[in-house]
């Protein structure tokens, strides 16, 4: 068992680390335990664990308790507000989840935000900038597979793009889905029925930046970072060149 055993360590020293568990303890199982994110998201990338091996207590309160970076776990708990009707619970618990997966996508995908000194990111900050990154991604495939003409490539990023405005457009498109995201406090005042609806959006708006294999289930992510020439998951099985000929 691991308890924040890199603390002292420096971020691209910690990364070695992880390759270093990694090549020469294939057969054992570690634990590992940390409050430094960057640690745990070097763990992650460099897959000394899978992303259903790792688990976040990203927030607490008295009302939702621990909050887990667990989908199927956030999904089922908001499912279960929302059969006993207690809205204000469940859209406490999407929020703070929309909080950190927000965070999370924009750190995997090299979003755009404002500088902030204090680090203090609003969470709509974040998600309009996943979104507008998103379709940037997106155009910049459909424009390498043009120019190699690369027939598959082209026809996923249509089905990607295709999707992505379905659900964009569902709840009135992408204004709609920042706005309720800022005001949640709006949701206290909605019926279940009336917020399931946001539910469904989130969870299908979040949908379209995972490996859809559940086997892999991890973040979609861009390589290298500053320049990117990839889009992929962790298992290869979405992959989109973004580099033109």
């Amino acid at each position: 068992m691991l308890d924040d055993v890199v603390m002292s360590v420096d971020s691209e020293h910690r990364k070695q680390f992880c390759k270093l568990l990694k090549a020469n303890f294939p057969k054992t199982q570690f634990i590992v335990t940390t409050h430094d994110q960057v640690w745990a998201r070097q763990i992650r990338s460099e897959g000394l664990v899978g992303p259903k091996a790792s688990i976040a207590f990203h927030t607490w309160t008295v009302e939702t308790g621990p909050v887990l970076d667990e989908i199927a776990e956030v999904w089922e708990q908001i499912d279960a507000d929302l059969l006993k009707n207690e809205v204000p619970t469940a859209a406490a618990r999407l929020r703070r989840h929309l909080e950190y997966v927000a965070a999370e996508l924009a750190d995997e995908l090299g979003a755009k935000v404002k500088f902030r000194g204090d680090g203090g990111y609003d969470m709509g900050e974040l998600l309009s900038a996943v979104i507008f990154r998103q379709g940037e991604l997106l155009r910049m495939a459909a424009k390498a597979a043009k120019s190699w003409d690369a027939g598959e490539q082209t026809t996923k990023v249509e089905e990607l793009e295709k999707t992505r405005a379905e659900i964009l457009a569902a709840k009135g498109g992408e204004e709609w889905v920042i706005n309720k995201a800022i005001h949640y406090n709006e949701w206290a005042d909605l019926s279940r029925n009336d917020f399931k609806p946001v539910v469904a959006a989130f969870k299908d708006l979040l949908g379209q930046f995972r490996c859809a294999k559940p086997k892999c289930d991890s973040w979609l992510s861009v390589t290298p970072r500053n320049q990117p020439t990839d889009l992929r998951c962790a298992c290869g099985s979405l992959r989109l060149n973004l580099r033109e000929r």
